[in-house]
């Protein structure tokens, strides 16, 4: 298996804006959330400063039939408010047809499946991995995005983190790619 790294895939402010805006647990705050809070609050939560271009891994349809997965880089547009106090950065994904929060449990095996529809999946807390069927591994952490294009493959697999995660979901099922 190899495992694949982006090390410069946080849009911290953004996402840390678009939690709170949404009231998401990111720190754990009671027993059903899928962050437990003694063991994996500190450090879980994006935090940091504001960039203008977020990598982030892109699944796609290769000529094999199969998903293979790429580092790409999304141009944002930054701006503050408040004297400065707030950042906001603004990446343009596209008009999804709706959002969704999703809860992955600690340790959770997440089968080979295909991608039903077009989505971007933006990791607020804890971390998962994206696994192909080739062994190639994706680490996602807070701030990370994943963008999948990769419809008509059998799909693929992956593993959420020791904390499991809580993640904003896109979905775009009525757009083409």
């Amino acid at each position: 298996m190899q495992t694949r790294h982006l090390w410069t895939i946080a849009a911290p402010a953004a996402l840390a804006t678009l939690a709170a805006a949404l009231a998401v647990p990111l720190a754990g705050a009671n027993a059903k959330s899928a962050v437990a809070p003694d063991r994996c609050a500190s450090g879980d939560v994006p935090l940091g400063r504001a960039v203008e271009v977020v990598e982030a891994w892109r699944a796609f349809k290769g000529a094999d039939g199969l998903s293979h997965v790429e580092a790409i880089k999304i141009p944002g547009k930054t701006g503050t408010y408040y004297g400065g106090k707030v950042t906001v950065t603004q990446f343009d994904l596209g008009t999804p047809s709706h959002a969704s929060i999703v809860y992955g449990q600690p340790n959770m095996e997440i089968p080979v499946h295909p991608a039903p529809y077009r989505e971007t999946f933006i990791l607020l807390s804890g971390s998962s991995r994206i696994i192909l069927s080739n062994g190639e591994i994706y680490p996602l952490k807070p701030g990370s995005m994943f963008v999948a294009e990769d419809l008509g493959t059998p799909g693929r697999g992956g593993k959420s983190g020791p904390c499991g995660y809580v993640a904003l979901s896109l979905a775009y099922k009525d757009a083409p790619h």
